[in-house]
C-alpha cells in the first residue's frame, strides 16, 4: 500500500502554495498547454455548474497530485458516481501531478472516494501518471512553432491542391462580400449571445445534442470570456467579409495553445468554406496573436485534418470499484448506450 493520503476540497479552498504547485505542474505536463486542466477552468466550472471536488493527494505531508472531478447531483455524490470535470463541456480529463508521480486508477478512485467514474478525453500523456483507458480516438493539432507564414508555405509544398483551393475560395469570398477582417477577441457579452444562438441553431439543423441549452453553461462561457489568466483565457473570435458575418469561434487560450472549442459558421456562405476561412485567418496572424498551436480536440474529420500537422490520442473508459453499485451502473450505461445508438440510427433514417 502506498503512503498516499487524500483530502477532498472545493477549488476555492486550495491554499496559495497548492495553487502555485498546480500551475507549475500544469505547465510541466508532457502535452501542450492545456486550459481544461488549469485551476482557473476548474474554479469557473464549480461556480457555474457546481459539484466540483478536488482530490488533493499528499505523500509525506506534502501535495504530490491534484485530481479534479464533478458530481452531477447530490444523489450522484451520495452514491459515489462521478463525472469528468465539466462533463461534455471539457476537452481533456486527467490529473495534475508532480513529475515522476504514478498511481493506478483503482487507487485514485479509492483516494477520491469514488465508486464509479465514466470518462472520455483522457489524453495519452496521462499514461505517464499510470492512467489509461480504452477505445482510443484521434485528436488533431495545428502546430505553428515558426509562425503562420512558414506553416502555410510548408503546407503548400506538401498539399498544393488544398492550398490552391483554399486561396481560390478566399479570393471568391472577398470578391463577393469584401475584405476579410478577423477580430481575435471580443469582450462584449452580446457577441457571446450571438455565437450561442447561432450554435444552437446549428445543433437543431444537424440533430446534434444541444450542449449550450442550459443557462448555467452560458454563465460558464460568460465567465471564461472575461478571464485573462495566462493558462485559461477566453477567446471569442469573429470573421467578417465586408459587413457580412462569416464565422465565429469561442475557445480557450493556455499560454500559446488555442483550444478550438465552439466554432459556428454562416450557412449561407458554405460554398466558401467559412470554417476553413476562419482557421486560415487565425493561422495567418498566429505570430502576432501568440498562437503556437491550435488544438482541434477529439475527432478525425476531414475539416480538422485539412490543416493538421500533428496528432495524439484520447481514450475513454469506465473506472469502477467492485460492488453492487458498480454492477448497477454498468447495467444502466448499457441501456443508455443502446438507446443512444437506436436514436442515432433513427436520425440517420430520417435524414
Amino acid at each position: 500500500m502506498s503512503g498516499f493520503r487524500s483530502r477532498l476540497v472545493q477549488p476555492q479552498a486550495l491554499s496559495a502554495e497548492e495553487r502555485a504547485l498546480w500551475g507549475a505542474w500544469s505547465d510541466a505536463l508532457p502535452a501542450p498547454a492545456n486550459a481544461f486542466l488549469s485551476l482557473p477552468y476548474v474554479t469557473a466550472v464549480n461556480r457555474a455548474l457546481g459539484g466540483v471536488r478536488v482530490c488533493v493527494i499528499d505523500e509525506q505531508q506534502r501535495p504530490v497530485a491534484f485530481f479534479p472531478f464533478q458530481y452531477r447531483s447530490r444523489w450522484h455524490r451520495v452514491l459515489g458516481l462521478a463525472d469528468r470535470l465539466g462533463g461534455e463541456l471539457s476537452d481533456y480529463f486527467g490529473l495534475i501531478a508532480e513529475p515522476g508521480f504514478t498511481i493506478s486508477s483503482d487507487r485514485l478512485l479509492d483516494l477520491a472516494g469514488i465508486r464509479s467514474l465514466l470518462f472520455t478525453h483522457l489524453d495519452e500523456s496521462q499514461a505517464t501518471f499510470g492512467l489509461t483507458g480504452e477505445s482510443p480516438e484521434t485528436g488533431l493539432r495545428i502546430e505553428l512553432p515558426e509562425g503562420g507564414a512558414e506553416f502555410w508555405q510548408a503546407l503548400r509544398a506538401s498539399d498544393k491542391k488544398f492550398v490552391s483551393d483554399t486561396e481560390r475560395r478566399e479570393r471568391k469570398l472577398i470578391e463577393a462580400a469584401g475584405p476579410l477582417k478577423l477580430t481575435f477577441h471580443h469582450d462584449d457579452p452580446a457577441e457571446l449571445t450571438f455565437l450561442i444562438d447561432r450554435k444552437r441553431q446549428q445543433y437543431a439543423r444537424t440533430g446534434a445534442d444541444d450542449a449550450l441549452g442550459r443557462p448555467e453553461v452560458k454563465s460558464l462561457l460568460a465567465e471564461l470570456q472575461q478571464s485573462h489568466a495566462p493558462d485559461c483565457r477566453g477567446v471569442l473570435s469573429t470573421l467578417y467579409a465586408g459587413d457580412q458575418w462569416v464565422a465565429s469561434h469561442f475557445g480557450l487560450m493556455s499560454h500559446g495553445t488555442l483550444h478550438f472549442w465552439f466554432p459556428v459558421y454562416n450557412p449561407d456562405m458554405r460554398t466558401y468554406s467559412p470554417g476553413r476561412m476562419l482557421v486560415l485567418s487565425v493561422i495567418r496572424q498566429a505570430s502576432e496573436l501568440g498562437v503556437l498551436c491550435i488544438d482541434r480536440g477529439a475527432g478525425d474529420t476531414p475539416a480538422k485534418r485539412d490543416f493538421a500537422n500533428a496528432s495524439h490520442s484520447y481514450s475513454r473508459g469506465l473506472w469502477q470499484r467492485p460492488g453492487v453499485t458498480a454492477l448497477a451502473v454498468r447495467a444502466s450505461l448499457a441501456v443508455q448506450w443502446r438507446w443512444k445508438r437506436i436514436c442515432e440510427q433513427r436520425r440517420g433514417t430520417v435524414t
